[in-house]
């Protein structure tokens, strides 16, 4: 008996292991993707962001917030984003009022994304512990599968880091810091799978309003103003159209 239950022990902490190198693994694969991006050219910069905010809309449009529908009720999903949308407005304020970000709106911007894709992260740890609790082998394909979802995440994270000059080394940590909540999430997922629903559900929304206010607040307004603006705007729909391929694509 003592020693079937230290098997399930060290396979429970092995698993919360994996959700933690889950999370991280996807964010960091995708910021390492824009170290190697030649931003020196304004043009380019304003296409990135373009195709980042794209795939951001296209993430929160065709996964977040159809899952969390899925997962709860139309009318509390709705307030729910409402009131992660405002929220993150009021963090901004906020932020406004501190040199550090009122000098540079690509680290506020990044900041703000963090923070939404932080809360993402969460309930895909959800799903990874109640999966597990399901099936193991079904929880480790779960996994697998949001390693890949994560990647254009991380990137999305670290494109506006990269655009205002941080050291590589700062942004691969911050994108290490936004998957810590997916273990977190598998943690409580795999001990209270029958609330995950309800939970996943509303970090779901929260996560789609905090991102949804950056692409509309501050990605989209930056290049909208620029002489390239169809160019934007062309890259925008090709990040959309990216990331529909994506998730119709982890769907399989």
């Amino acid at each position: 008996m003592n020693i079937h239950h230290s098997k399930n022990v060290m396979s429970y902490i092995t698993f919360n292991l994996f959700a933690f190198l889950c999370g991280i693994l996807g964010a960091c694969i995708g910021a390492v993707f824009t170290l190697f991006l030649p931003l020196e050219n304004e043009k380019v910069i304003d296409i990135l962001i373009g195709f980042t905010s794209g795939l951001m809309l296209g993430l929160i449009s065709f996964g977040l917030i159809p899952e969390a529908i899925s997962l709860s009720s139309l009318l509390p999903s709705i307030a729910v984003l409402i009131i992660s949308y405002i929220a993150i407005g009021v963090i901004e304020r906020y932020l406004n009022t501190s040199p550090i970000f009122a000098e540079n709106r690509y680290i506020k911007s990044g900041f703000l994304i963090s923070i939404g894709i932080a809360l993402h992260n969460f309930p895909e740890g959800l799903a990874i512990g109640s999966s597990f609790t399901f099936n193991h082998r079904f929880g480790i394909l779960v996994g697998i599968m949001i390693i890949i979802h994560d990647i254009p995440e991380g990137f999305a994270l670290a494109v506006p880091f990269k655009i205002a000059k941080k050291r590589s080394i700062d942004i691969l940590k911050i994108a290490f810091l936004s998957g810590v909540p997916t273990g977190i999430g598998c943690l409580i997922g795999s001990l209270l799978s029958s609330i995950t629903k309800l939970l996943m559900a509303g970090c779901l929304m929260a996560a789609a309003g905090a991102m949804l206010y950056v692409v509309m607040s501050e990605m989209i307004p930056e290049y909208s103003r620029k002489e390239d603006f169809k160019i934007c705007a062309v890259s925008n729909m090709i990040g959309i159209v990216f990331a529909l391929l994506l998730l119709e694509w982890l769907e399989l």
